[in-house]
C-alpha cells in the first residue's frame, strides 16, 4: 500500500506555498528596492578585481560562504577528474561513436548568447557535425576566415550520456570538499567560439563556473546594485536578464544613465580557473577565444529563498505550474 500523497494534495500544499513566498517576498523586494535606490545614487562606481585564492590553501566551504566572487586556483587539478573536459580530453571523448547533432551559427555582427531574447543575433545556417568535426570548426579554424560565431550548452544527457557521467564526476568531488547539495541536472557543457557574449543577468543559486580551455572576461555586480542595472519587474518574464545592451560596456551613457553609478568586479578568467558566482550577483561574460567551460550549480538554500531577488524565480514557478495552464483550460 502506498503511502504517498495523492498527486493532487502536493500540487495544492506547493502553489500555497509559493504563493505564501511571492506574498512575503513582495513588500520586501519593494522595501529592498527602494533602499538600494537610495544607496547606490553615488555619481561614479568603482572597478575591483575578483580575488584569486589557491584550492590548496582555502577550504571551499569558505569560499561558498563568503558573499563575495573568488576565482579558484588549482581547483580541477584537486578534483582529480578521470576525463578532464579540456579539448585534449573532449577529443578522446570523439573517439567513441557519438551521435552527430545540430549546430547554431549566427552572423558575426552581433555574438551574444541567445539564452533569453535574440540582441539582433541572425541566424547564419545550422550544421550536422560529430563531436569531432564540432571540435575542428571550433578550434581548428582560422578566425580570419569565419564569418559566424557558434556556442552550443551540452545538457547530462547529450553527447550519448557522457555529459551527464562528465558533471557526476565533478559533482562526487566537489561533494568531498563541502555537504552544500548539487543540482547535477541543471549543469552542463558550455563550448563557444571568440566573442560570443552571456549578457548581464542574476541566478538564484550558487555556482562554480569551471573554464577548461580559452579564457573569458567577466563582469560581476553585487545584488544592491540592481537599481543600476536596468533590470525589470520581478513579474516580467526575462527579469533576470538586465535590458543593458548585450556588451554593457557599449550602453549609452544618455538612455542609461545610471549604469556609471554601479560598483563592479571584474577579472580574466582563465584556463584551469573556477570562478565562485555568489547568488544573485548579476554577472556578464565574453569568451576571449574558443573555450569550453561548465557552468556547475548548487541547490537553492532555504536562505536563499528569501532574499529578494528570488521573487522572480518564485513567480516564474508559480506562473508556469499554475498560472499559465489555468489560463488555456
Amino acid at each position: 500500500m502506498s503511502l504517498r500523497p495523492p498527486r493532487r494534495l502536493v500540487d495544492v500544499v506547493t502553489a500555497v506555498v509559493l504563493v505564501g513566498l511571492v506574498v512575503v517576498l513582495v513588500p520586501i523586494w519593494a522595501v529592498h528596492r527602494a533602499v538600494s535606490a537610495v544607496r547606490v545614487g553615488r555619481p561614479m562606481g568603482s572597478t575591483r578585481r575578483i580575488r584569486r585564492v589557491n584550492a590548496d590553501d582555502t577550504a571551499l566551504d569558505d569560499v561558498l560562504s563568503g558573499g563575495e566572487p573568488v576565482i579558484i586556483e588549482g581547483l580541477i587539478e584537486r578534483l582529480g577528474l578521470p576525463l578532464v573536459p579540456d579539448l585534449e580530453g573532449l577529443r578522446r571523448l570523439a573517439e567513441n561513436d557519438i551521435s552527430a547533432f545540430r549546430v547554431r551559427s549566427h552572423e558575426l555582427h552581433s555574438p551574444y548568447f541567445l539564452y533569453v531574447g535574440d540582441y539582433g543575433a541572425k541566424l547564419a545556417r545550422v550544421d550536422e557535425m560529430t563531436l569531432s568535426e564540432f571540435l575542428d570548426f571550433m578550434f581548428e579554424s582560422d578566425d580570419a576566415d569565419r564569418d559566424v560565431c557558434t556556442y552550443r550548452l551540452f545538457a547530462v544527457s547529450d553527447l550519448d550520456g557522457a555529459v551527464g557521467e562528465i558533471i557526476d564526476t565533478i559533482a562526487d568531488g566537489i561533494s568531498e570538499l563541502t555537504e552544500r547539495h548539487t543540482d547535477r541536472q541543471a549543469s552542463g557543457i558550455w563550448i563557444g567560439s571568440k566573442g560570443v557574449v552571456t549578457p548581464l543577468h542574476h541566478d538564484a543559486w550558487t555556482g562554480l563556473l569551471f573554464q577548461f580551455s580559452g579564457s573569458k572576461r567577466v563582469l560581476m555586480f553585487p545584488p544592491t546594485e540592481r537599481p543600476n542595472l536596468y533590470f525589470t519587474s520581478p513579474f516580467a518574464a526575462t527579469d533576470r536578464w538586465s535590458t543593458l545592451p548585450a556588451r554593457s560596456s557599449e550602453a549609452d551613457p544618455v538612455e542609461f544613465p545610471r549604469y556609471v553609478r554601479a560598483n563592479r568586479f571584474e577579472a580574466q578568467l582563465e584556463a584551469g580557473e573556477v570562478l565562485f558566482i555568489p547568488p544573485f550577483w548579476s554577472h556578464e561574460v565574453e569568451a576571449l577565444e574558443p573555450n569550453i567551460s561548465i557552468p556547475f550549480r548548487f541547490s537553492a538554500r532555504v536562505v536563499d529563498q528569501l532574499n529578494p531577488g528570488f521573487l522572480r524565480p518564485a513567480f516564474e514557478v508559480l506562473h508556469r505550474k499554475y498560472l499559465a495552464p489555468a489560463a488555456v483550460r
